[in-house]
């Protein structure tokens, strides 16, 4: 009953999602080297970069069974990959204004999901992908800035922002 309005969210799964072709053709498709986990954050990212929104339709029935492909919620190829495009998706999407104003928050976020894993067991791993992230960054082609997005790049900044906020009043 919380979720029976449409509205914008930043991102969808790709698992429960539908894209319109021209946006894709503008924007480009998913990036093949994220393979699994994060590319469609990174595909929305770009999205919202180029002034297109991501829609919750909560008359939609999706059936997706997450984490099925590679056999449990968390694991170690799982964790390890999904560390390694965090980085990327930042690298790629992020120009440096926005690296710089959210260097505290992307560091803590990181830091809280190292901890997390810890407990799990999988603390190594996953800073085997974040380390693997960040030595291979430059493989990935950044998004080139553009100064016509720039009013975009605030939106998703203020967005940011709202939901931090939000989220250290819960």
């Amino acid at each position: 009953e919380n979720y029976d309005e449409v509205y914008e969210i930043f991102s969808s799964c790709a698992g429960a999602a539908m894209y319109n072709k021209a946006i894709l053709e503008k924007i480009g498709l998913f990036d093949e080297n994220f393979f699994a986990y994060m590319e469609d954050v990174d595909l929305s990212y770009r999205a919202k970069i180029n002034g297109y929104k991501n829609l919750f339709c909560p008359d939609s029935v999706v059936y997706h069974i997450g984490s099925a492909t590679t056999g449990s919620r968390y694991n170690k190829f799982k964790v390890k990959l999904a560390a390694r495009n965090n980085v990327w998706t930042v690298y790629k999407n992020f120009p440096i204004p926005q690296k710089i104003l959210n260097f505290i928050f992307l560091f803590l976020g990181f830091l809280i999901k190292y901890l997390f894993f810890v407990k799990k067991g999988f603390g190594k791993t996953y800073l085997e992908g974040i380390k693997e992230g960040l030595k291979t960054r430059n493989k990935i082609n950044k998004v080139k800035f553009s100064k016509k997005n720039t009013k975009n790049y605030f939106k998703i900044e203020w967005k940011l922002i709202v939901n931090a906020v939000k989220f250290l009043k819960k």
